[in-house]
C-alpha cells in the first residue's frame, strides 16, 4: 500500500523555474544577488511591512534578530512550539521562560505569561502556532504595559491574518520559515520582516559574517553567523509566493474537509479559530480525547501500519525536552494536556481527495464506534 506522507511541498513546475536558473548559473551571483532583493521586496510586500530580510533558515532568523536587539535576562515564550524557539534565545544566552497556552487556540496565553513577568524579562517571543496567529492584540497592550519587545516566531504563518492585518506586520519582527514543510518553500530559508530600519539593518549584516560597508565591507562591525539564503532559494521562493493564494485556499478547503468528515468521531477535537482570524492551515492536527478507542501514541502506531504516516505534534513539549528541560519553572496545565494529545494528520496543498479520503475512512475504522 502506498504510504501517504505527513506532508510534501507543492512546487511549481520545474520548467518555469529554468529560465531562472539558467540565469543565476551563467551570472556567477549565486548568493546574495537580484533574486535573494526580489524575494525580500516581495515578501516586504505581502507583510505589509517596509523591511524584510532573506536568510537560510527561520532558526537564523530567530537568533539574528535577537541578537539585534540586544537584550539580556529572560525573554518569555510558549513550550508548545518547535525547539527552535527556545534555542534562538539560548544561543543569545538569554533564559527561555516557558509560558501555558490557550485551550483551543493553542497559542501563548497572555494571563500566563503576564502571571510569569519579572524584573529580568525584556521580551516575548510569541508563536504561529500550526497556522494559528496568537492573540496579537492581547500581547501588544501586555508588551506596551510591561516595556517589553514583542517579537513572533512566525515560521507556521506565511497567509495567516489576524484582525484583518496580516502576520508578518507585528511587534517589532516577525521570523518566517520557507522549509519544505511549509505553504511557501524556497527549498529552505527564512524571512524576517520588520518596520525598524535600524533592526533591518542590524539583521541584513550579521546574517554575512557582521560586514559592515555593504555586503564587501572590509570590517566585521558586529557578531555575525554565514546565514545567506543562496539566489537558486531566492528563485525558488519567488515562484512560490506567487502561488500563495491558490495554495491557501486549496488548504483551507481540505482543512473545512477534515473538520466536517472527522466531526462524527467521538473525542476527536480540533484548533478552534478565532473571530476575524484567517489560519495558514500549516498543518493540521487533532487532538485525541480520553474517550477515543484508542490513545494518540497507539492510534498513531496502528496509522502507520495502514502506510499513513502522522506525528505526535509539538512532543514532547520544549520544557521536558532534555536540553531545555533544566528551565521549566512553574506548572503548564493546558500544554501538558494538549501536547500528549495532539496528532498532526496528512495535509499538503495538492493532496489528492483520495489520499484524504484515505485517512478519514482509516480514522473511522480504528476510533469509530
Amino acid at each position: 500500500m502506498e504510504l501517504i506522507p505527513i506532508t510534501r511541498p507543492t512546487l511549481v513546475p520545474l520548467e518555469q523555474l529554468l529560465p531562472d536558473l539558467e540565469k543565476i548559473w551563467h551570472s556567477g551571483i549565486v548568493t546574495q544577488g537580484p533574486y535573494t532583493v526580489r524575494l525580500e521586496q516581495a515578501a516586504a510586500a505581502l507583510a505589509g511591512t517596509g523591511y524584510c530580510v532573506a536568510l537560510n533558515s527561520c532558526t537564523s532568523g530567530l537568533i539574528l534578530t535577537l541578537a539585534a536587539l540586544e537584550l539580556s535576562g529572560e525573554v518569555l515564550m510558549p513550550s508548545f512550539t518547535w525547539a527552535s524557539t527556545a534555542h534562538a534565545a539560548l544561543w543569545n544566552r538569554l533564559d527561555p521562560v516557558f509560558c501555558d497556552v490557550l485551550p483551543g487556540e493553542l497559542t501563548i496565553d497572555p494571563d500566563d505569561a503576564e502571571q510569569r513577568i519579572t524584573p529580568r524579562t525584556k521580551a516575548l517571543l510569541a508563536t504561529n502556532v500550526f497556522g494559528m496567529p496568537p492573540d496579537i492584540q492581547r500581547l501588544e497592550r501586555l508588551c506596551d504595559k510591561h516595556g517589553l519587545a514583542l517579537i513572533f516566531d512566525a515560521a507556521q504563518g506565511i497567509g495567516a491574518r489576524r484582525g484583518g492585518r496580516p502576520q508578518g506586520s507585528f511587534g517589532r519582527a516577525e521570523v518566517f520559515s520557507l522549509s519544505p514543510t511549509k505553504v511557501v518553500t524556497a527549498l529552505e530559508g527564512g524571512l524576517v520582516t520588520t518596520d525598524d530600519e535600524q533592526l533591518d539593518a542590524r539583521v541584513r549584516s550579521m546574517r554575512d559574517y557582521g560586514k559592515g560597508l555593504g555586503p564587501d565591507g572590509p570590517d566585521i562591525v558586529r557578531l555575525g553567523l554565514s546565514a545567506r539564503i543562496s539566489e537558486v532559494q531566492a528563485a525558488v521562493g519567488i515562484a512560490q509566493l506567487g502561488l500563495l493564494g491558490r495554495l491557501s485556499r486549496a488548504r483551507a478547503a481540505l482543512t473545512d474537509r477534515y473538520r466536517s468528515q472527522l466531526s462524527g468521531l467521538t473525542g476527536v477535537g480540533f484548533q478552534t479559530t478565532p473571530e476575524s482570524t484567517t489560519s495558514a492551515n500549516t498543518y493540521f492536527v487533532i487532538q485525541i480525547g480520553p474517550e477515543c478507542r484508542l490513545q494518540r501514541d497507539e492510534l498513531a502506531r496502528q496509522m502507520a501500519e495502514h502506510s499513513i504516516q502522522t506525528k505526535p505534534y509539538f512532543w514532547p513539549p520544549v520544557h521536558q525536552q532534555t536540553a531545555t528541560k533544566s528551565y521549566a519553572r512553574g506548572a503548564l496545565p493546558v500544554t501538558q494536556e494538549v501536547s500528549r494529545r495532539s496528532l498532526a494528520l496528512p495535509l499538503w496543498s495538492d493532496m489528492p481527495l483520495s489520499a484524504q479520503d484515505r485517512v478519514i475512512e482509516t480514522l473511522y475504522r480504528l476510533l469509530g464506534d
